[in-house]
């Protein structure tokens, strides 16, 4: 190994496509059994993502049949309340695309304060990060499809911040909201929904590709805590197929049955908040429309927020999209040039660790704040308390704690579980701490309960935090994890079997003639996806014994 201005490089390290033309590698690859063990979803992330992928691509030829941009709101209420099972469709695809930006987000997390971003994984975390803006865009535009008063408003923020980009501005608007008339926008909006959406199944392929040919990021003593960390098969690896499979259909079930029960559940609960109700809301022109706020959709809240800060009035929307929501996104691309370090420990990357907690607890701050407070300017002060305080206790805990382990001052099996710890504690501080101020400022019983639960949670999270770093165990780790015996696994599948037969013939004679009967059907139909997930689990566990 040698260096060239601050950059490793490796003996015969070459470029990554002529790596894979060269030495192709078997697709899909092997892993380690502890991939499939408890706590090896976290491998299985962008795994979630594919799965939801699928089911979104599913529903969404499905709504495309029935879709008329020259009646945008008209034939989605059409759709909905007399297309059989119409309901579901349209709200599992709805919740499918929160889901699938919530399991990015989580996926990239997980992937930076692991160090995943390293070397050979370079180009693999770049796609991931760029899959995250073309699903961003393509929820936006989605989103925007329905017609009603939230997609008017979103189109609006679009509208706004796409005419305000210095010079091509006015051919940003056309292109992507059309010439001015109804038909034009719902038009473009579809075509660049669907144009988008392919445009994330060709990147999810390339990214997936890179992935199976880089290995799996291995365990971080495997990978003698360094960089680069390739996973290598010592011949305990068992084949993809039954283990791999059945583990992957065992989520898919799972995944498939919240994704049903989630949005269903929340289709018959009375006063879902409009951002998140599984439905349209009411038409742009009808006189309910007043009094509904202007949102956009949340994933977008916290850019949204920020053009209500008075110091960013004389900057304008363009400008504040770019501090807010370009800045993050740059840095992230340029993560793998800059902490170019082989260490892959959290006490030797306290800077990309402490910036992805800041980042979350921002993004969580500012959407928490949008939907809160929609559209109310902020002066200066609250802003500067806002940005300043978290980042000068996250970044600085954050430094002194990795200094104190690196220091040998603080011992810990697992640093990680310490930093996730430390998250807990400053979402929780940072959010006790804003509501404090909001019922000193207006004494409401609104904030009461949700302080208390936060200054509870502050509490627990600073006790188990110092527990940590004082070396408390917490729990006895030389306990070994029981199972049940072949009986229990029979009785326990015998029971799910029963369960699901029951669930299954109650929700056949619910006819599909309301969106409420419709949501009774949804959740039916989502326990019994759950029930054949946790029915595979306990398969896994009884033949494999895993």
């Amino acid at each position: 190994m040698f260096k060239s201005k601050n950059k490793e490089y490796y003996p015969g390290e070459k470029p990554l496509l002529e790596k894979i033309m060269n030495d192709p590698q078997p697709v899909p690859r092997k892993v380690p059994d502890y991939m499939r063990k408890k706590g090896g979803a976290w491998y299985w992330t962008g795994a979630m993502i594919m799965i939801v992928f699928i089911y979104e691509v599913i529903t969404g030829l499905i709504l495309l049949l029935y879709y008329q941009p020259s009646n945008a709101y008209v034939s989605t209420e059409t759709f909905l309340n007399s297309t059989p099972y119409g309901s579901i469709i349209i709200s599992t695809h709805l919740y499918g695309a929160y889901a699938m930006i919530v399991l990015i987000y989580l996926h990239l997390l997980r992937n930076l304060f692991v160090g995943a971003y390293k070397r050979p994984r370079e180009s693999q975390w770049i796609t991931g990060v760029l899959l995250l803006v073309l699903t961003i865009a393509v929820g936006f535009f989605g989103y925007s499809m329905s017609g009603d008063v939230l997609s008017a408003d979103a189109t609006d923020v679009g509208r706004g911040i796409a005419q305000a980009t210095p010079v091509i501005g006015t051919y940003l608007m056309l292109i992507f909201f059309g010439s001015g008339t109804s038909i034009s926008l719902f038009t473009r909006m579809l075509g660049w929904h669907i144009v988008l959406a392919a445009g994330v199944g060709i990147l999810f392929a390339v990214h997936f590709f890179i992935a199976e040919y880089n290995t799996i990021m291995p365990s971080h003593k495997d990978a003698n805590y360094k960089a680069p960390a390739i996973d290598k098969d010592d011949g305990t690896y068992k084949p993809w197929y039954p283990y791999n499979l059945m583990y992957m259909m065992q989520y898919l079930f799972l995944v498939f049955g919240f994704l049903v029960l989630i949005p269903s559940v929340l289709a018959i609960l009375p006063n879902v908040p409009d951002l998140f109700s599984p439905f349209p809301s009411v038409s742009p022109s009808s006189p309910l429309a007043v009094n509904v706020p202007a949102y956009p959709p949340w994933f977008l809240l916290f850019v949204y927020k920020a053009l209500d800060f008075k110091m960013l009035l004389g900057i304008g929307p363009f400008w504040g999209t770019v501090i807010f929501a370009g800045a993050p996104l740059i840095y992230l691309l340029i993560v793998p040039y800059v902490h170019t370090n082989r260490s892959l420990l959290m006490r030797d990357n306290p800077i990309p660790v402490s910036f992805g907690i800041l980042g979350l607890v921002y993004y969580v701050g500012l959407s928490a704040w949008g939907a809160l407070a929609p559209g109310v300017p902020i002066s200066d002060g609250p802003v500067l308390l806002f940005f300043v305080l978290p980042f000068v206790f996250i970044v600085g805990l954050s430094l002194f704690v990795a200094k104190l382990v690196r220091e040998n001052k603080i011992t810990m099996p697992n640093i990680g579980r310490l930093f996730f710890t430390l998250t807990i504690l400053a979402f929780a501080a940072f959010g006790s701490g804003m509501l404090i101020i909001a019922s000193v400022s207006h004494p409401v019983a609104l904030y009461l309960i949700p302080m208390i639960l936060l200054l509870m949670v502050t509490a627990i999270s600073l006790a188990v935090a110092y527990a940590m770093i004082k070396g408390v165990h917490l729990r006895d780790e030389s306990i070994e994890e029981k199972h049940m015996s072949k009986n229990g696994y029979t009785f326990a599948a015998s029971g799910f079997i029963m369960a699901s037969i029951i669930v299954l013939f109650e929700i056949t004679i619910i006819p599909p003639t309301s969106p409420s009967n419709n949501a009774l059907y949804g959740i039916g139909l989502g326990l019994i996806l759950l029930i054949i997930g946790a029915f595979i689990r306990i398969y896994r566990a009884s033949v494999y014994g895993e």
